[in-house]
């Protein structure tokens, strides 16, 4: 029986409650560097090197130059639908929403709204350095697209022979590397993997709770996130996975994993984990880091501190983004 749709974040609130754990993991100087309304709201986030997109509701588009030290907020998109995902390649952008809405743009600034291939809410989306790119979303819809997202097509996943029922499971989180091989995951814990285009796909895990965002780290680790405090890790390229103990029951939505492999970065509802030990332990941030909801995150190398560390920057409510060195 088919569920309500809804939107990316806020579909995995219903089972909010309060990160956990004991401790908590230093950052240095938060910072909120731009705050929107208190009806605004960030859902994606997107880096190549010190230039940024995030997306949110109602069009909302910000950019940033700097590393997230200062964001622009651009003119609404998308006929003011919400936003729910963004990714940037080769200085080009991807961004997706509500019903089915897909935009791209050349230079990550002017933007063009391509024609719905799906009624859908596009829930996540990635594209890799040559153009090949992604999109998932509600009810098992996968999309992909071989030319830097000016053409889609809809994938067609036999979820029966997959989960042995007829439930289209809500996808959420989709990386492709530079060799076209994508890795979907979403509602049951289900982490996917096609290697041909996306015509035959592979079960590398599976479970109960639902998967809300992916993040690849460095020598074949990934990570996935989702509720109940949910942190899964694979050392082995996605072959095999463990759940990490956070001591957190938060609705976890976005993770982020440093190059170097090191420190990697939870989010969600009121909450922010972190690990310094490349996701085999994790620490609730200080509580001034973790007020809000939190939709995205994503890292960059920090100049700024002279310390050849990482800034963290996080979104999420009020349209704000906060800027942390670690």
């Amino acid at each position: 029986m088919r569920r309500p749709a809804c939107l990316r974040t806020l579909a995995l609130l219903t089972a909010t409650l309060l990160a956990g754990g004991v401790g908590a993991a230093e950052a240095q100087d938060p910072q909120v560097k731009i705050r929107g309304t208190p009806h605004d709201f960030l859902y994606g986030m997107s880096f190549e090197g010190s230039a940024g997109t995030a997306v949110g509701d109602h069009g909302l588009v910000l950019a940033t130059r700097d590393g997230g030290q200062t964001w622009t907020r651009q003119p609404a998109v998308a006929g003011g639908l919400g936003l729910l995902t963004v990714t940037r390649s080769q200085g080009r952008c991807l961004a997706g929403g509500q019903q089915g809405a897909i935009l791209r743009s050349d230079d990550c600034l002017r933007w063009e709204t391509l024609k719905a291939v799906t009624d859908a809410r596009i829930l996540g989306m990635h594209m890799n350095a040559r153009g090949v790119a992604y999109a998932v979303g509600g009810f098992g819809t996968v999309l992909r697209s071989g030319d830097w997202g000016r053409t889609w097509e809809v994938l067609a996943i036999d979820w029966k022979a997959v989960l042995g029922t007829d439930a289209e499971p809500h996808l959420y989180g989709v990386k492709v590397d530079d060799e076209g091989v994508a890795t979907l995951a979403g509602e049951f814990e289900l982490v996917l993997r096609s290697q041909d285009g996306g015509a035959r796909w592979q079960v590398l895990h599976r479970g109960e709770r639902a998967l809300s965002a992916l993040a690849t780290g460095p020598g074949g680790r990934l990570y996935a996130v989702g509720q109940e405090g949910l942190v899964l890790r694979s050392q082995d390229d996605g072959r095999t996975w463990a759940a990490v103990d956070t001591g957190s029951h938060a609705v976890l939505t976005d993770v982020w994993a440093s190059p170097d492999g090191a420190l990697v970065v939870a989010v969600g509802v009121r909450t922010v984990l972190v690990s310094r030990d490349g996701g085999g332990s994790f620490a609730p941030a200080a509580a001034a880091l973790r007020q809000g909801i939190h939709s995205t995150v994503h890292g960059t190398q920090d100049a700024s501190g002279g310390s050849g560390g990482y800034a963290v920057l996080i979104g999420g409510s009020a349209g704000a983004v906060t800027r942390a060195r670690f």
